[in-house]
């Protein structure tokens, strides 16, 4: 049924010291693929025509000069430390609810990377299994974190990327929920909202990409939103996969010709 499907075998995670989440598999599962450009996703997802395009962004984004996953933007708009109580947060940001060392908004634990990034993934599973302790930061009180209390794979590649700097992300490129593509495929931007805005890094919106669906839960509506897809396909009245602010663009070319001040890439 899935001629391409290779299947990964590996040991448990070790559990003796300290419970650890199956999600951090995500990180060893992007390193033992070896694959030259990767795209991981959830088990309840389904691609749209197009999705293909993020492997040669990817290629060309994630670079020798440039050795770190992308991640989309988060649909919530507000991840941070007045709404999330991480313990991670006083390493970041300030008493007064001031983050400047967090490079980014939050992002979803949808990574594309290249060979480039697997020394940087490898890196930070190693710091995570061996309970390693990042040293207080000069200037941010209580700052000094334990790698291994973070708890979940999304947090840690979150804060790992603030940590080294990293500074790119893409705009989503999986919808929210199945039910937009209902939009999507009827043409109309009535139903298609941007991504929520934030006040620091994208304070009118961020764009929504239809190169995927999350929370795909359903077999039988899946089946239905893939075959409308491909029959779409078929007969070349597909619209344009990137939308923002009422608009449909085909790459992010014209994106950025349209609205050169979107942070994210695509």
């Amino acid at each position: 049924v899935f001629p391409h499907l290779v299947l990964l075998h590996a040991r448990p995670l070790p559990q003796t010291d300290k419970w650890r989440s199956f999600n951090f598999n995500k990180y060893r599962s992007m390193l033992l693929a070896k694959v030259r450009v990767g795209i991981e996703l959830d088990a309840d997802e389904f691609l749209a025509p197009g999705a293909d395009a993020m492997f040669a962004r990817t290629a060309a984004e994630v670079t020798e000069d440039y050795p770190f996953p992308i991640l989309p933007v988060h649909f919530l708009p507000d991840i941070g430390p007045n709404k999330s109580n991480g313990i991670w947060w006083p390493r970041y940001c300030h008493d007064d609810g001031s983050c400047p060392k967090q490079t980014m908004r939050w992002g979803h634990a949808h990574p594309t990377w290249t060979f480039h990034a697997l020394p940087w993934l490898g890196k930070w599973l190693r710091r995570y299994l061996r309970d390693e302790v990042l040293p207080p930061r000069e200037g941010f009180a209580h700052s000094e974190l334990r790698v291994a209390a973070v708890p979940e794979d999304e947090d840690l590649l979150n804060l790992a990327l603030w940590e080294d700097g990293a500074t790119k992300q893409w705009c989503k490129f999986e919808t929210p929920d199945p039910r937009d593509f209902d939009f999507f495929l009827a043409g109309s931007d009535d139903g298609i909202v941007d991504i929520v805005p934030d006040p620091r890094f994208y304070p009118h919106g961020a764009p929504l990409v239809f190169y995927s669906a999350h929370h795909a839960i359903e077999p039988e509506a899946s089946k239905r939103y893939l075959d409308k897809l491909e029959e779409r396909q078929r007969i070349g009245n597909l619209p344009a996969p990137i939308t923002y602010k009422g608009s449909y663009y085909r790459n992010g070319e014209e994106l950025r010709k349209a609205h050169s001040d979107v942070r994210c890439l695509i």
